[in-house]
């Protein structure tokens, strides 16, 4: 979309990706690289290298799996929230389960997808979340 180039070209975007298992990482980073080829993206395998990179870099947005080593990734969401609470986050597990999703609208990540429809709807997740971030700092700036 013209108006996300035009809007982020005095920054890159950073997607940070935290996913244990390493074939879904690459997929992962590949997806967003190609349908966001102007975003820098780092991949962690674990919630506390996740966390400690989010808390060193302010990314664009975070993609993290439920199910992350150390600390899983309600706890990251919980910790990212306490101390950078606009970074937008989304939640991936292997199944749709109601439970996930409540733990995640609990916990105030902005988005959660399941893994068997990642192909399908984490990249306009992923845009809607960028997009409305975008506004947000661009109101901020007008201010």
């Amino acid at each position: 979309m013209q108006a996300d180039k035009d809007h982020n070209d005095h920054k890159t975007r950073v997607i940070l990706i935290a996913e244990g298992h390493k074939a879904l990482q690459d997929s992962l980073k590949d997806l967003v690289v190609t349908e966001l080829p102007d975003a820098q993206v780092l991949t962690v395998s674990s919630g506390k290298e996740a966390l400690r990179l989010c808390l060193a870099h302010r990314p664009s947005a975070v993609i993290l799996d439920v199910d992350l080593r150390e600390l899983n990734g309600i706890e990251v969401t919980r910790e990212i929230n306490h101390n950078k609470p606009d970074t937008p986050i989304v939640l991936i597990h292997e199944e749709g389960f109601l439970e996930y999703r409540i733990s995640v609208l609990a916990e105030d990540a902005r988005g959660y997808v399941a893994k068997n429809r990642i192909s399908v709807d984490l990249v306009p997740v992923l845009k809607k979340l960028l997009l409305t971030e975008g506004r947000k700092k661009q109101k901020e700036g007008n201010s």
